[in-house]
């Protein structure tokens, strides 16, 4: 009897140490984040030039946590927290919020995908992945002052997003950010939607955001340049639209975005138009060589800028990149301003990077 007792302990104990790891299976949490450093050397910021170490230069420098919880009938809970930093300082980008990239919990189904929290918008989402920041892995790419959004500096904060399942390709999104203002609902709400179809080689994006009373904050530096405001000038409204597109042949990857920004200030308004084309050749096992041009205009004010990079893969995880980037101002434009540079005291500036990239 002692023994049929022992047997049926056994059998219970293994019984219920497999359901427990049934239930750890439906669940799964990953940490992972990015580290970018490189030596650079920038041609002229207010007259002179300067040699630094500049930090997320091919991919952002960020850490992470996400998970899911298979809640059975095809519904998932998921989250997503994503902060950022400085990996030459190590400080928070934000020092005020340590998931200032990305906070959101939600859920998914056939229904599609429905997330709550702070999180960038889908001008971002969509078109910032076929712009030549992105596609180029090059932060310098991105546009004067980021006012696009291609570039994740600013966030929908307290904001619900439903992407639909994909059909044929084809997902859509959409998504409102509550200015939470008591007896104003337009005060501080942002909104935003966009289409994403994906096929094969083939990849194209519509995009559109309005903000209402975002501060200036990054886009506070170009606005300066032009003598528009600052980093604590609030925009009355912005609005972004956006489509592009990418398409994989052989050993080519080639990327297009355009975008059409309309800013009102409280004094004034105007209008950004910006063009990115590139192009990536995978030359070799581990070695891609890209290639990029971009012309940004706002009004008479014009900025034409050229790229190249090369990146060796030692493997998946660490990458070691030589990249360059040369933009010239005209028209009524006085500075050249490359994203994240500083401002030239001229039309023209450059600037090169050597540097090493891993993720964890």
């Amino acid at each position: 009897m002692k023994r049929a007792n022992h047997v049926v302990r056994i059998a219970v104990a293994a019984a219920i140490a497999a359901v427990g790891g049934a239930a750890q299976a439906q669940s799964n949490v990953t940490i992972y984040g990015s580290l970018d450093a490189g030596v650079a050397h920038v041609s002229d910021i207010g007259g002179a030039s300067v040699n630094r170490v500049d930090q997320g230069t091919m991919q952002p420098d960020r850490f992470g946590f996400r998970g899911t919880e298979d809640l059975g009938g095809g519904m998932k809970a998921l989250f997503h927290l994503e902060g950022g930093f400085f990996t030459d300082t190590g400080n928070q980008t934000n020092a005020n919020r340590l998931f200032n990239r990305l906070s959101i919990v939600g859920l998914s189904g056939s229904f599609g995908t429905v997330t709550l929290g702070n999180m960038p918008d889908i001008v971002f989402d969509y078109a910032g992945k076929v712009s030549n920041g992105f596609q180029l892995t090059n932060w310098y790419l991105f546009h004067p002052g980021n006012l696009d959004s291609l570039a994740n500096t600013s966030q929908f904060n307290n904001a619900v997003r439903y992407t639909s399942p994909t059909y044929n390709g084809l997902t859509g999104s959409a998504m409102v950010g509550f200015g939470e203002q008591p007896g104003d609902s337009k005060k501080g709400r942002n909104v935003s939607a966009g289409a994403n179809y994906a096929n094969g080689p083939l990849k194209l994006v519509l995009a559109y955001s309005r903000l209402n009373d975002r501060a200036a904050g990054y886009a506070g530096t170009y606005l300066g340049s032009l003598g528009l405001g600052n980093a604590t000038t609030v925009f009355n409204r912005m609005t972004t639209w956006a489509v592009g597109g990418g398409y994989t042949v052989g050993d080519w990857r080639l990327n297009t975005v355009y975008t059409q920004v309309k800013v009102d200030l409280p004094a004034l308004s105007f209008k950004q138009k910006n063009l990115d084309l590139g192009a990536a050749w995978k030359y070799g096992e581990k070695s891609t060589l890209n290639m990029g041009y971009t012309h940004s205009e706002q009004g008479d004010a014009k900025w034409n800028q050229g790229s190249l990079s090369n990146v060796y893969a030692f493997s998946k995880r660490t990458e070691f990149y030589v990249q360059g980037a040369f933009q010239k101002a005209s028209g009524a434009a006085k500075f050249a301003i490359q994203n994240g540079t500083g401002v030239s005291s001229d039309r023209s500036q450059w600037v090169t990077t050597i540097g090493v990239h891993h993720l964890f």
